[in-house]
């Protein structure tokens, strides 16, 4: 009986752990196809929020840029350069100097490059520039979008690639708390359905198997369940019945023998 416990037990630890790798695979591929379509699609958000951005910004500035109001340019980049994502905001006249920035002069080397408003001049970028920069160790996306086809200057707006990462960790949290759950609950489930389908059926068989090997062929065997277990129990109940029509046989002509 302590063998039937400690086998059924082994089973049932078996099927567990069967169950929590199959649940690991399964997470790990939702993972990653979650992951790698929240990059796409959530940078494309952002790159297209920045777009939004330098289109609002270019449309303000232009009568500013006629004006040469340098005031009112810097009031037009303060107004849209505190949210999450932006990181910088530069405005550049048609000669591609500055003529407003969010770093208060103190521009990093990597956008001091003019060369990339000329593509907008060669014909080489039509509407927006979108470039994947590192900016003091960070990842920025890097949008451009000429002034009146950069006749009166360029927009630069920059996106940190951080706030993009931040959402999909934050989201694979939520999915990876989700699976954990899930596969916790399946785990019970399968040990509640293995215990009343398997482990109880299979105890009550083997006690059945005992009983039989001790010569007691009176007691049916019952088994109300629907599955293959229920097969094998008729299977063992018609090897009792037949055994014990076999012994009574033998017994009776034992029995005619002596007389």
């Amino acid at each position: 009986m302590a063998n039937s416990n400690s086998m059924l037990n082994n089973l049932r630890v078996k099927i567990s752990l069967y169950i929590l790798i199959g649940a690991v695979i399964f997470s790990g591929v939702i993972i990653f196809v979650t992951s790698h379509f929240l990059q796409k699609i959530l940078t494309e958000s952002l790159v297209k929020q920045g777009q939004i951005v330098a289109s609002s910004i270019a449309e303000l500035a232009a009568e500013k840029m006629i004006d040469n109001d340098k005031i009112g340019l810097k009031k037009i980049s303060e107004k849209f350069r505190y949210t999450l994502s932006n990181e910088y905001i530069i405005i550049i006249d048609p000669e591609y100097n500055v003529v407003t920035d969010s770093y208060n002069g103190n521009i990093p080397l990597e956008l001091t490059d003019n060369t990339v408003y000329q593509k907008f001049e060669t014909s080489e970028v039509e509407g927006f520039s979108n470039e994947l920069l590192e900016i003091g160790g960070n990842d920025i996306y890097d949008v451009i979008l000429p002034i009146e086809e950069g006749l009166l200057g360029f927009v630069r707006v920059g996106l940190k690639k951080s706030f993009v990462d931040q959402q999909i960790q934050e989201t694979l949290l939520y999915i990876g708390i989700v699976v954990a759950i899930g596969t916790l609950a399946a785990i019970l489930v399968a040990l509640m359905v293995i215990t009343v389908q398997i482990t109880r059926p299979v105890l009550h068989l083997a006690n059945a198997a005992k009983e039989i090997s001790l010569g007691n062929f009176n007691t049916p065997i019952n088994l109300n369940i629907k599955n293959e277990l229920n097969i094998l129990a008729a299977a063992i109940d018609r090897m009792r019945e037949s055994l014990k029509t076999s012994l009574d046989r033998l017994k009776t002509r034992s029995t005619m023998g002596r007389f």
